[in-house]
């Protein structure tokens, strides 16, 4: 008898549980700066919904907490998030003398303290990964779960680590040119500059993310 019980009021619960879910997803949806069709968010999670920009066939995952106050995380297209992953676009100034750090004000016009995150079309960012302000996510890029990502990572590499460091390119640059022939117009294709950095980064296993990379 306690059995049934327990599990009648198991499946109440989760009832009433999926119901709230839906109810706030609803709800909260058009708050994003923008999103795009087949948009997968969890409600429970944590978002500063103004300054997020998403793309379509999205899902954030799991549980993320993705915030900005004054910069814009923005999403591309077909993106998929592990569970309980963080964007942080902004940051906290330190250099104050005399004054706590929760009491400094940053000012509006420093770019430099509330820089946003970029992630491009076809990322896979995993399970409990950390994206910091200023970052950008070149297109078909995986992130590592558990990775500290602090730096721009170049397209079609994977990342992984803290510091986030590029292990390998997912293909040669050959299949790479060729996977992106298949799925861009000619327009939307990496540019010949892009392609000539990941060639120079193909067979450099565990070598940090280069300036040059992370200007592309």
């Amino acid at each position: 008898m306690i059995v049934r019980i327990a599990r009648l009021l198991n499946l109440v619960w989760v009832n009433g549980t999926r119901v709230r879910r839906a109810v706030r997803g609803v709800a909260n949806v058009g708050r994003f700066a923008t999103h795009g069709d087949n948009f997968t968010f969890d409600p429970d999670g944590v978002y500063t919904y103004e300054t997020i920009e998403v793309g379509s066939n999205v899902d954030l995952g799991y549980r993320p907490v993705i915030m900005a106050a004054r910069s814009r995380i923005r999403i591309g297209d077909n993106v998929m998030f592990g569970p309980e992953v963080t964007i942080r676009g902004g940051n906290h100034r330190i250099d104050r003398v005399g004054v706590p750090m929760i009491a400094v004000e940053k000012d509006p016009a420093d770019g430099q303290l509330d820089r946003g995150v970029t992630i491009g079309d076809d990322v896979w960012v995993g399970t409990r990964a950390v994206i910091l302000h200023g970052v950008a996510i070149g297109r078909g890029a995986v992130i590592g779960a558990g990775s500290v990502v602090t730096r721009a990572v170049p397209p079609y590499s994977v990342a992984a680590g803290n510091p986030a460091r590029v292990i390998r390119l997912r293909w040669p640059v050959e299949t790479i040119i060729s996977h992106e022939r298949q799925l861009y117009p000619p327009e939307r294709r990496l540019a010949p500059a892009e392609l000539a950095v990941l060639s120079d980064l193909a067979g450099s296993e565990g070598r940090p993310v280069s300036p040059v990379a992370a200007s592309h």
